[in-house]
């Protein structure tokens, strides 16, 4: 990457493939993990979103205050325990991507 990013707002991307059948606990184990996540410096938001073509893959985003803040999240001792059971949901063909943004919406 080049440029001068410090400062900027950080997005990460996960793209997820849920298991058949485990949809619900999939949904309520990432709402324990949305509100831990809530409570951390530096989070802004997030959204989780299913696919309309392919039920089973699903996109959760989430901002950042900085890079910096997601690396607080993520190695929180208490970041692999929080997750796991979100993690027990999904196929091993996941995808994520930390981005810092650029041009914001005003």
């Amino acid at each position: 990457m080049t440029g001068d990013t410090t400062g900027r707002a950080v997005r990460v991307i996960r793209l997820l493939h849920v298991r058949e059948g485990r949809e619900a606990d999939f949904v309520r184990a990432y709402h324990d993990v949305q509100e831990r996540a809530r409570r951390s410096p530096g989070h802004l938001h997030e959204q989780l979103c299913r696919s309309t073509e392919s039920p089973q893959q699903w996109l959760l985003t989430s901002e950042w205050e900085s890079l910096d803040a997601v690396r607080r999240w993520r190695t929180d001792p208490d970041h692999a325990t929080l997750i796991e059971p979100m993690n027990a949901c999904l196929h091993d063909d996941r995808w994520t991507g930390v981005f810092h943004v650029m041009h914001p919406v005003p």
